[in-house]
């Protein structure tokens, strides 16, 4: 069942027009953005896995039809690996939670809008019927004003390691660094903040700050909204093949040829690449794993990054679970050795990393996946007025304390430039 959107649309308009329906959803899959509400079926913590492997009947209509869409949580992990309890995560999320939705609306990039559904079902009449009446820029919460969109002063921002404390952390992974103990470990620190405008505002803020954002993502939960300007993705697959695009590296906008410069910088990438053909190497054909494209340029409006693109060919038994489960949590934001770079995380870091720094999914009823590393990610606790955010960057031996607390900071624009405030 298919209905053409009259017009160009824009997605974050069309994800306000759905606001009040259950468990909106906005995710990027293929090069397509998805908007969605009122799923039939929702999965929470490990059984997300065992969801995933259920067999779905393709009926025809757009694969994200029937498909799952949700938060892979940073905690999720230990589902997948025996690690530690992590450090304490107030009014967070679960560490997994994802839903099937039957109908959803498919955006193109040229603003072409099509809802597509698995039958003419009331999900299917929920959404037809919110988008006969959607609601123009101005009427959305932050719509049509920049970049915040709303009256902004003056927030005060609190990090979880604020000034030496997080100096002193650094310090610590160089320790076990130097130690033979692991060899490269992804830090982060959490921001919190007053911010009484709702989740919708904050996206748009948060979009407009960090320009184009190729996994975008906003997901609703009971426990509060996630809310993703996210570069990066963790894996995508269309049943075959699956290509991950790991980021390592960050300098100042428009100083890549540093970074390919930097022995630094590209050993610190060259860890995570190998780390993530190790990964994929449990899913794909013996000799299978290839990398297209090493320490390429990938630049957005507050840093340049280097990225690196590695493909698998799957092997026949493989499913979008089996290749979820591989590479998470990425390898970009955990270290090497993976499961030891978790467990010095859990170590170090004083509090829980809510929905950051895992992964955003798509799954569609064609065994298709695109999947996000939610870094420049946001958490709004329901009903509390106020926002927490992650940033950090990779330690490795020859990390400067100093140099990483910047970088932490400059990973932090997105939201900041959304407070209208500054670093502290």
């Amino acid at each position: 069942m298919t209905l053409r959107v009259p017009g160009r649309v824009r997605a974050d308009i069309l994800l306000a027009a759905l606001a009040h329906l259950d468990r909106p959803v906005l995710v990027r899959y293929l090069g397509q953005t998805i908007v969605a509400a009122c799923p039939d079926e929702v999965a929470t913590g490990a059984s997300v896995w065992d969801a995933l492997r259920r067999p779905s009947r393709h009926t025809g209509v757009h694969p994200m039809a029937g498909g799952w869409m949700g938060l892979l949580a940073d905690r999720l992990a230990g589902t997948v690996e025996l690690l530690p309890g992590s450090p304490p995560d107030e009014a967070g999320p679960p560490p997994g939670a994802i839903a099937r939705y039957p109908a959803v609306f498919v955006i193109t990039d040229d603003g072409t809008a099509t809802l597509h559904a698995e039958t003419r079902g009331e999900q299917f009449e929920a959404l037809r019927r919110a988008v006969d009446a959607p609601p123009t820029p101005g009427s959305v919460p932050g719509g049509g004003q920049s970049p915040g969109g709303v009256s902004r002063r003056d927030k005060s921002v609190l990090s979880s390691l604020p000034g030496d404390l997080y100096l002193a952390a650094v310090d610590r992974a160089r320790d076990l660094i130097r130690a033979g103990d692991v060899y490269q470990v992804n830090l982060v620190q959490r921001l919190d903040a007053e911010w009484v405008h709702g989740p919708l505002a904050l996206a748009r803020a948060m979009w407009d700050a960090a320009g184009d954002a190729p996994h975008r993502a906003f997901v609703t939960l009971p426990e509060g909204t996630v809310i993703s300007a996210s570069p990066e993705r963790m894996v995508a697959s269309d049943g075959h093949v699956a290509w991950s695009e790991p980021i390592k590296g960050t300098a100042a906008p428009g100083k890549h040829a540093e970074l390919t410069r930097s022995v630094k910088d590209r050993a610190e990438h060259v860890m995570i690449v190998d780390l993530v053909r190790s990964d994929l190497g449990r899913v794909a054909r013996p000799g299978g794993v290839s990398v297209p494209l090493l320490m390429g340029p990938l630049g957005t409006s507050y840093a340049d990054h280097m990225v690196s693109h590695v493909r698998a060919e799957l092997r026949d038994d493989v499913g979008p679970a089996d290749v979820l489960r591989a590479v998470f949590p990425a390898g970009s934001v955990t270290g090497a050795p993976k499961v030891r770079a978790l467990e010095v995380i859990r170590e170090i870091e004083p509090v829980g990393r809510g929905p950051a720094f895992g992964s955003v999914v798509a799954v569609g009823t064609d065994g298709s996946l695109d999947a996000s590393v939610t870094i420049r990610t946001a958490w709004l606790p329901t009903g509390v007025p106020h926002a927490q955010y992650w940033s950090g960057g990779a330690i490795v031996w020859d990390s400067d304390p100093t140099a990483e607390r910047d970088e932490a900071w400059r990973k932090a624009r997105p939201f900041l430039d959304a407070l209208g405030t500054e670093a502290p």
